[in-house]
């Protein structure tokens, strides 16, 4: 059984499950400004400057958000979008610092009959509470078994998974404590962990080093976003620790420079192709990890169900079969939240 934000329910009843997204979220004080922003950047998201994110997706600070408050009914419409074409479950890894709202999400699951699995936890140190600084990882892990067993604030909805936690390119000595206090939640609760990591970093191994050290299981602990760049050998080393890895950027194909590009998504599938070819196909996970106004449908984004659309055509015509792909999309999912 997992915890869903309307109880309990069996892991052989989640489905096609995108394990890793955001439906509300709010990453406006994450972004980093300079003082000498342009006016666009204060507009609000329109089908007339929309163009102006397609290669910085921060190039308009409301692209950083999707308030529950002002997005709900779109965010039934991509629900029932993603259910028309076969989806069941949605992790969604916000957390407090970046909008997690439980009451709100609970409320969209009754609707729209998705099941919702909420993460717990701390994002990376940017975002950080100011009492994350001064308190103990001890206290931080009391913290998250009290979310997933008891329930977050006075809700009384649980949550069903540890994460995202955050860490950077750099991890800071706030990010490594906030990781032993997940893997003492995780060993505490049995609940798998999430890891987002600097986007450009390749701190999987040191990640697992410390989470595995706390007594936490390889296959409890998924290293998030290493398919922004396309690094094989990377990823091989990863799978070879016994975690899992997850391809969580399908859609998102920014063109900020050269350096810091990206990838496209037919890259992405053609290395999937060739990991599932070598046996790494049972600890992969894919998702979309929608983070961006953007990204919804009612604004001109690929949805939610884009795993199960355009991307599942893709890998249909690039070497991934029916049955590789429902690996993907339902038995690791299954698997790694069990």
């Amino acid at each position: 059984m997992i915890n869903s934000v309307l109880g309990p329910i069996s892991v052989e009843n989640l489905g096609v499950t995108l394990p890793h997204e955001h439906i509300f979220i709010d990453m406006k004080h994450c972004v980093q400004k300079t003082g000498k922003e342009p006016p666009i950047f204060y507009e609000k998201i329109s089908l007339e400057n929309r163009g102006e994110v397609f290669t910085d997706p921060y190039a308009i600070l409301d692209n950083a958000a999707l308030e529950s408050d002002l997005c709900f009914e779109r965010a039934v419409k991509e629900m029932e979008y993603f259910k028309s074409y076969g989806g069941q479950t949605v992790v969604d890894c916000t957390l407090d610092e970046i909008g997690r709202d439980p009451i709100a999400l609970k409320k969209l699951s009754e609707i729209t009959g998705i099941n919702i699995i909420l993460g717990c936890g701390h994002y990376y140190d940017r975002a950080h509470f100011p009492y994350v600084k001064n308190a103990t990882a001890d206290e931080l892990s009391r913290e998250m078994i009290t979310d997933l067993t008891v329930g977050i604030r006075d809700t009384g909805i649980r949550s069903g998974v540890i994460g995202e936690i955050g860490t950077s390119d750099v991890m800071t000595e706030n990010e490594i404590k906030s990781l032993h206090a997940a893997g003492m939640a995780s060993v505490a609760t049995g609940r798998p962990i999430h890891v987002h990591t600097g986007l450009y970093s390749e701190n999987g191994e040191k990640i697992i080093k410390i989470l595995t050290g706390e007594g936490v299981a390889p296959e409890k602990i998924c290293i998030d976003h290493v398919d922004v760049v396309l690094r094989k050998d990377y990823i091989k080393r990863l799978l070879a620790l016994g975690v899992y890895v997850e391809f969580d950027d399908f859609g998102k194909e920014f063109y900020v420079n050269k350096a810091s590009r990206f990838a496209y998504d037919l890259e992405r599938i053609l290395l999937l192709s060739e990991l599932i070819r070598e046996g790494h196909g049972d600890r992969i996970l894919i998702t979309n990890d929608i983070c961006l106004k953007t990204m919804y449908r009612t604004y001109g984004g690929c949805g939610y169900a884009h795993v199960l659309r355009g991307v599942r055509e893709m890998a249909l015509e690039n070497g991934i079969d029916e049955s590789a792909y429902k690996t993907l999309t339902v038995n690791n999912p299954r698997e790694f939240l069990k």
